[in-house]
This record gives structure tokens, sequence and C-alpha cells, in this order.
């Protein structure tokens, strides 16, 4: 469950929160492609009982087992890289092979993200279902593509906005709403994907069983 997401090519990671007291960073690269940075969202598939599970994050959520908890999971997340970034929205980073060997960066290459940065160790404060399963991917994807595991990549906290955290529930033969017969929930907004890729198949799942359903 762990996966690249929008590799922005010459560009910028930019602060992208939408409320107070939240962290929140995005990607995006000019029309040029012309800065020398390149950066990419790493995603790590969550679901509910992830975070019914973990007894650290339950003492934080009062509504676990609400239908928005991973609403409310994505807030406390945010506000929590916040709080590691001196409650200004100067980001939480750490180099990458630092965070595989559970190690402090003492210091942090030049970066695009404006505010600017602040060494933290992500591995140590992010919840271990997220922690241990990015760590086990970069070493893995480290293997298998020759120098992507490096300490001269440096990870920032946090994106959290690359898929609805509330799921429109769906029947998983039909792909239709479990209420409303001919409404097929699909893509990102509906909590089935997370990209543009991974949005795309779903959307094209859904229009052959739309076109299955209306003839």
């Amino acid at each position: 469950g762990v996966y690249s997401f929008c590799m922005c090519p010459g560009g910028f990671v930019v602060p992208a929160a939408s409320g107070p007291e939240q962290i929140v960073v995005n990607g995006m690269s000019p029309s040029n492609r012309g800065s020398r940075w390149s950066n990419s969202g790493m995603v790590v598939e969550l679901r509910p009982e992830d975070i019914e599970h973990d007894s650290a994050v339950n003492c934080q959520l009062s509504t676990v087992n609400s239908p928005l908890s991973m609403m409310y999971f994505q807030e406390y997340l945010e506000r929590l890289c916040w709080q590691q970034g001196n409650m200004k929205q100067t980001a939480p980073a750490q180099r990458m092979a630092d965070f595989t060997k559970k190690k402090l960066s003492y210091d942090l290459p030049e970066t695009s993200y404006a505010p600017g940065l602040v060494s933290s160790p992500l591995h140590f404060w992010m919840p271990s279902f997220i922690a241990e399963r990015l760590s086990k991917g970069f070493q893995l994807f480290g293997k298998y593509s020759h120098g992507f595991l490096t300490n001269e990549a440096v990870m920032i906290g946090v994106e959290t906005r690359t898929s609805a955290p509330v799921r429109i529930t769906r029947d998983k033969e039909t792909l239709q709403h479990i209420r409303i017969k001919g409404l097929f929930p699909c893509g990102e907004g509906a909590g089935y994907a997370g990209g543009i890729v991974s949005a795309g198949i779903d959307g094209e799942r859904c229009a052959e069983a739309a076109k299955a359903f209306f003839g």
C-alpha cells in the first residue's frame, strides 16, 4: 500500500493548508519545468481498521468509530505536523536514508519549499502504521531503482489530501451506491483512488459497470 503520487519534474513543494494550526504540503510544476528540483508525494494507503488498532492514535481521537473517523485522523495528523513545524508553516523534514535508519537528520539539503524546513524525526512521531510502511516501501524501491534510497532526498511532511478521507459506500459487484441505483461513486472524491492513474482505472471500471447497467 505504498506508492508514488504526482511526480513533478522541475517543480516546487508548496504550502497547501486550508485552516489554522495545519501543515499540508503539495507539489507542482510550472509549465517550463524550470526549477532544479523534482518532487513526488509518497502515499501510504490507510483504512479505518488502522486507527482502530492503534492505541496511541485512539487516545487522541474520541470519534474513532464515527463514519468520519478518517477525516478526524487527517485533521489530527495535519495539526501534529504543524506542532512539529514549530507551530508555523515551516515544515518538519528528514533525509530519506536517515528515516529508514531511524536517525535524526542533523542538517537538511536546500529545498524548494519556500517557508523553510525544520529537521524532525518523522520516524518517531508519525503513527507507526504509516512510518513502518513508508520505511519498508523506500527500502524495497531502493532495491529495484538504483539511487532512489538516498540521503540527498528529503521527506517533507505531510501531504494528506490525495483522496477523500470519507468513502461513499458502493456494492463490490455492481459498483453502484448501496442504496441509490444508477449512482456509481468513483475516483478520488468518493474515496476509491489516490492519484491520476488509480482514479482513471477506477473511472474505467465504473464506466463499464454503468454501461452494463444502462445497456
